[in-house]
């Protein structure tokens, strides 16, 4: 099926007006047009303001009847009738009515090679000064052509820039609806990520409980054992790592490891580093190991803040 052509824009059929009437002017005869075909119909669609044409522009003729345009039309080669009277093929087709005996026609044709009309001349006798104009008649059959290139390519970037267009705005709806996906994702993502925060406090809250009502017992009878005044001590600092179980310190403090939290605990609770060394069953070096890399974890390696300081501050 052929693509849609585009109409003739009125600046252009003015252009050809002028065209058409130079050249019966030029060519010295009656009639001079541009036809266009249609599926039933040739239309003279611009037809030449010279004295004596019989056509009128727009003035249509049934295809197919014998005129001298259909077998241009069906050739798609130039015709050079000089006496339709004297030619077997010609001296009876309709052109012949109006006594129009001489015709030169050349085929105009879309860029994808679909017929458009034709480019002629009609006289009533043999003229030969149109037949010295056939060179002039060519130009003119080039331009007309020309014409026709330039509406069909303007037409196939106009859709070509729909069509883009419509990408685009196709591509643009498609970020969106993405964009609207993925805030949807996060909001879903953070929804569940607090969730599973909450999930994980209430487990933990229960872990310590347990702990608590496993050991607390068992710490109540040692109390009651008899103990030294060094495993009563010892008992407390028990009771004490329970305590900040059941209290966990700020979160600053979950970046250090489980021996680091353990000193941080102690120093928070006011211990020197020689006694969590023995609490610890640690040498005093190690212990102040793990003080400078609690303060570096903790930000506190330029501070004059001392760490004791800063872990009560956190505690409150």
């Amino acid at each position: 099926m052929s693509q849609v052509k585009p109409d003739i824009p009125a600046p252009m059929l003015a252009r050809w007006q002028r065209l058409v009437d130079l050249m019966g002017r030029m060519t010295d005869t009656p009639a001079a047009l541009i036809t266009r075909i249609k599926p039933r119909d040739i239309e003279m669609l611009v037809s030449s303001d010279t004295t004596g044409n019989p056509y009128r522009a727009h003035e249509e003729s049934p295809r197919n009847c014998g005129l001298y345009c259909d077998r241009v039309i069906e050739t798609r080669e130039p015709l050079l009738v000089t006496d339709a009277q004297l030619e077997k093929d010609w001296k009876d087709n309709p052109d012949m009515v109006l006594g129009l005996s001489f015709y030169l026609g050349y085929p105009l044709s879309w860029p994808d090679n679909e017929p458009f009309g034709t480019l002629c001349v009609l006289d009533t006798r043999h003229n030969l000064q149109a037949k010295q104009y056939k060179g002039l008649m060519e130009e003119f059959q080039e331009l007309v052509n020309g014409d026709l290139k330039f509406l069909y390519q303007h037409q196939q970037q106009r859709s070509e820039q729909q069509t883009l267009e419509q990408a685009l705005q196709q591509q643009r709806f498609e970020v969106r609806a993405r964009a609207n996906d993925l805030e949807e994702i996060n909001t879903a993502m953070r929804v569940l990520l607090n969730q599973r925060e909450q999930d994980k406090q209430a487990l933990e809250t229960e872990i310590y409980a347990s702990i608590e009502h496993i050991v607390q017992p068992w710490l109540r009878k040692l109390e009651k054992s008899g103990l030294t005044q060094q495993q009563l001590d010892c008992l407390g600092h028990i009771r004490e790592h329970l305590g900040a179980l059941r209290h966990p310190q700020n979160t600053s403090l979950a970046q250090l490891t489980p021996t680091e939290q353990q000193v941080a605990v102690a120093i928070g609770n006011g211990l020197s580093s020689k006694v969590i060394a023995q609490n610890m069953h640690l040498e005093k070096s190690t212990i102040d190991f793990h003080r400078r890399n609690i303060r570096e974890k903790l930000g506190l390696a330029r501070s004059n803040v001392t760490l004791k300081q800063f872990l009560l501050a956190s505690n409150q």
